[in-house]
This record gives C-alpha cells, sequence and structure tokens, in this order.
C-alpha cells in the first residue's frame, strides 16, 4: 500500500491506467475512487455545458482506455458520452467535444459500440463547424467499414449503406458532401461497388450544391477512364459500370433542367481541371 501511496495513484491517472490494464483486481478502489470523480464531474458539467473542462476529459478518457477491465461498472458509459454529445454538441468546447469523440472512437474500437450507431451521431455533429473534427469524423467512418469488410463483407453494410444513402439527400451540405465522399471512396476500394451505390452516387449529379455535383461527376469521368483503359478485358456479360448508368441515367432524365444541369456540371469541373 506504501507505494500506491508515494505514487499518488488516484491522481496519477496515466500510471493508474498502466496498472489497471496489466491487472485490474487489485485497483478496483482507486478505479471506484475515479468513476465516482467522473460521475460527479459529468453532473456538474450538465449544468454548464458550454465551459472547457480539462479534468472531465482525462476522466472520460481515462474511462474509456480502461472500459475493458470493469465492463460491470462501465456499462452505461458509452451512451452516456453519446448523450452527452448528443445534446450538447453545438455548445461544447470544441476540445471537449473532441475528446468525447476519441473515446466514443476508443470504444468502438474495442467492439463496445454498434457499429451502425456511431455514424448516425457523428453526422449529426456536422452542423459544428470544426474542419478538424469533420477530417476525425470522416476517418474514423471509412476505417471503421474498411475493417468491418476485411474478410467479408458485413452484413451491418445494408445498414450503413441505407444511411448514406439518406444522408446525401440531407438539407445540410457538409452532410450530404459527406455521405457523398464515403460512398465514392468505398466504391473505389471495392467494398460498396454494387448497382444500387453507383445509382445512388448518380443522383448527386443532379444537385444543386456546386461541390456535391462536381464531386459527384470527378468520381464518374475519372472512373470512365479506367474503364475505356479496361474495356478490352471486360466481358459482355459483365454487369453495367458507373459510366454506363450514368449514362442511363442521364438519358432518362429527359427535362431540359437536367440537361442543363449536368451541362454546367462539366463546365465547372473543366474550369477545376484548367485551375491545377
Amino acid at each position: 500500500m506504501s507505494s500506491r501511496n508515494n505514487n499518488k495513484l488516484p491522481s496519477n491517472l496515466p500510471q493508474l491506467q498502466s496498472l489497471i490494464k496489466r491487472d485490474p483486481p487489485p485497483y478496483i478502489e482507486e478505479f471506484l475512487q475515479q468513476y465516482n470523480h467522473y460521475t460527479s464531474s459529468v453532473e456538474i458539467f450538465k449544468l454548464q455545458p458550454n465551459k472547457p473542462s480539462k479534468e472531465l476529459a482525462e476522466l472520460v478518457m481515462f474511462m474509456a482506455q480502461i472500459s475493458l477491465c470493469y465492463t460491470g461498472y462501465l456499462s452505461n458509459f458509452p451512451q452516456v458520452v453519446k448523450d452527452l454529445l448528443s445534446c450538447n454538441h453545438t455548445v461544447l468546447d470544441p476540445d471537449l467535444r473532441m475528446t468525447f469523440c476519441k473515446a466514443l472512437i476508443l470504444l468502438r474500437n474495442k467492439n463496445l459500440i454498434n457499429p451502425s450507431s456511431l455514424p448516425e451521431l457523428f453526422f449529426e455533429l456536422l452542423c459544428c463547424h470544426d474542419k478538424l473534427l469533420q477530417k476525425t469524423l470522416y476517418t474514423h467512418i471509412v476505417t471503421d467499414i474498411k475493417n468491418a469488410n476485411t474478410k467479408h463483407k458485413n452484413k451491418v453494410d445494408v445498414v450503413l449503406q441505407n444511411f448514406m444513402y439518406t444522408m446525401l439527400r440531407d438539407s445540410n451540405a457538409t452532410t450530404a458532401k459527406m455521405s457523398l465522399d464515403v460512398m465514392t471512396e468505398h466504391y473505389r476500394r471495392n467494398i460498396w461497388n454494387d448497382t444500387k451505390t453507383v445509382s445512388v452516387i448518380t443522383t448527386a449529379c443532379f444537385s444543386k450544391v456546386t461541390r456535391i455535383l462536381v464531386a459527384a461527376m470527378t468520381f464518374f469521368l475519372g472512373k470512365d477512364e479506367d474503364e475505356i483503359q479496361d474495356s478490352d478485358s471486360e466481358s459482355e456479360d459483365d454487369g453495367p459500370t458507373a459510366r454506363d448508368l450514368l449514362a442511363q441515367y442521364a438519358i432518362g432524365k429527359k427535362s431540359s433542367q437536367n440537361k442543363k444541369t449536368l451541362e454546367k456540371a462539366i463546365k465547372v469541373l473543366k474550369k477545376q481541371k484548367k485551375k491545377k
């Protein structure tokens, strides 16, 4: 016990974290002390959620790191952090908001969070004007889906794909753009390369938001170059390519408005290429 006192374990979170991960049972008292401290900090935070709290940030990351060591005590921990983010993300201190997100990503990596629930929350956070946060969330979503499909196609993909399809129609341009980026990235990685995904991406070619329209057109024109190079090796029995589906969609839409939109998209895309 003297060595514990000398090291001041209750306030030395990194060292306590290391010891707990190595051998959880002997440090249950120290954990409970920090756990009570954490729950008190959460209640204080709820009174003024717009104020920074380095103490709460440290405790949340500490709990996330050792979450597999005391699952009985921390079974509700992921939901608490998700609720704190969902209810307060627009007023949260940016550093604390990022800490909550990183804690949830860590919990997801430990398989303590349902894979389909986190993207829904993270897309809620896109209304925050925080580019670093947006990049962090996008990287996690792409990486998580890739990891889930490393050995075989994951059944959760259907849920996530349908969610992305819905988000592409969202009125928030940032939300719609990220969903498009996620879909095109997974198409390129041969994870979501089914006809339905390509058909949904095709609808973005008619978006009223220029950056979404340009991104969709770039995706299809980029695929054209690859498809032309590979055309000799493709059999007649192969399914429709991204290029084919775009052509079919454009032909099917007879209205002059859609024709003008496509022409506008191509002009904007050409201007973008000239600037490079």
